[in-house]
């Protein structure tokens, strides 16, 4: 009699394990495609109120290496978009793809999808995470953060592009498949009313600044940038890569806008708001005199972008270094005129400018290195106000006499 009850004891837990699981398949299924439905790609920054990156429930910022920073913002962004704590890896970015891959969490692969997450290692150490938002006519959009750099940033490349619009120092991993989002309907952030985009007045509605350019495309070269909540004046409109983009002029200069990123006031226009400086002030600046002695202090190279293996350990952030010089006499300029003691394009202070000076800059880009607020002047070689691979390209052309 024993050994009947027991069987069908067995028997009745069998089926109601079964029914559980068949229970819990139906619902994760149901919440997988109800995820998948509400996919709303990030295009702007997330504010300092938003939990899934500025509080503890993301690792990185419970342990000191918050934002700006690579791997917090895509760990928030993947809690962001699953709701629940992601199974991600808590180390370096380099580390993120393999440790998913040993672990077998979320599937994996070469493909761009919307959701996924893009990994790239370094060459020499390091590396970079990213969060693809749209994949749209042959184009991706990656919104991304920088270690000691940019809090939030957009950035493209081709789907046809094996790495994946990385730097050729760069190593393309291959994409985290947080989930299948392919079904998602939404092609632009959650919003609570229409837009209709016409000629007219609009209202850049950025966190930061929005980037003009010469023509309507991202492929476009760079002209200035807007900072959030100035008044533009639309005057033709055009879609190019997903986005639409409207033509307009800010400071005395003409370009074209991702309206995507204002707001529409109305179909009439106004006066232009009052010109606000395209480049942010930075802060104390260092005063130097004409010397030939060399900076003492070498910018510091080895970062880490996120906590330690296990429990990361709540470090200090490395600040940056200032170069020693001599007592001072002439102050170097905020528009990157010639007044510096140094030679535009020298940033690292050696008296020269050569293949060194655009290995500095590279450096500092992938957030790898720091620079001290001299050599940032001298890092914006070509004088728009930003400091990126441009300028790194101009030093290389000129020391090989090309340009």
């Amino acid at each position: 009699m024993r050994n009947v009850l027991k069987s069908v004891f067995s028997k009745k837990v069998s089926a109601a394990v079964l029914t559980a699981v068949m229970l819990f398949v139906s619902v994760f299924s149901m919440s997988m495609i109800a995820s998948a439905a509400s996919f709303s790609p990030r295009l702007s920054a997330p504010s300092l109120s938003n939990k899934y990156y500025y509080s503890d429930l993301n690792a990185f910022y419970k342990y000191g290496y918050g934002m700006p920073n690579c791997t917090a913002y895509a760990y928030g962004r993947a809690y962001e978009i699953l709701g629940s704590e992601p199974k991600l890896s808590w180390n370096n970015a380099e580390q993120w793809y393999d440790y998913n891959k040993s672990n077998g969490y979320y599937k994996y692969g070469q493909t761009p999808k919307v959701g996924a997450i893009a990994c790239w290692s370094y060459n020499g150490g390091g590396g970079h995470v990213a969060v693809v938002e749209k994949v749209e006519n042959g184009q991706i959009t990656f919104s991304n953060s920088a270690w000691s750099g940019k809090r939030f940033y957009l950035s493209y490349a081709s789907t046809s592009d094996k790495n994946a619009g990385g730097n050729s120092w760069w190593n393309f991993q291959g994409y985290i498949y947080l989930g299948d989002f392919s079904g998602s309907t939404s092609t632009t952030q959650a919003t609570t009313k229409k837009v209709t985009y016409t000629t007219g007045t609009y209202k850049t509605d950025v966190d930061d600044y929005l980037n003009m350019r010469s023509g309507a495309g991202t492929s476009y070269s760079y002209v200035t940038s807007v900072p959030g909540n100035v008044t533009l004046n639309v005057t033709k409109v055009s879609t190019a890569g997903g986005y639409t983009w409207g033509y307009t002029s800010y400071n005395g200069k003409t370009g074209w806008v991702a309206l995507d990123f204002c707001a529409f006031v109305s179909s009439s226009t106004v006066q232009p708001t009052t010109a606000k400086p395209t480049v942010q002030p930075t802060t104390a600046k260092a005063t130097v005199q004409p010397t030939t002695a060399k900076a003492t202090v070498q910018p510091t190279t080895a970062k880490a972008t996120q906590p330690a293996t296990t429990v990361p350990a709540a470090t200090v952030q490395p600040t940056t270094v200032q170069a020693t010089t001599a007592p001072v006499t002439t102050q170097p300029s905020n528009d990157n005129n010639n007044d510096t003691p140094y030679m535009i394009g020298d940033v690292n202070l050696d008296g020269h400018v050569n293949v060194l000076d655009a290995t500095e800059i590279s450096k500092y880009i992938v957030s790898i290195s720091t620079l001290s607020d001299v050599q940032r002047e001298l890092a914006d070689y070509n004088h728009d106000g930003e400091i990126n691979v441009v300028d790194a390209t101009e030093i290389q052309k000129l020391v090989v006499g090309n340009n």
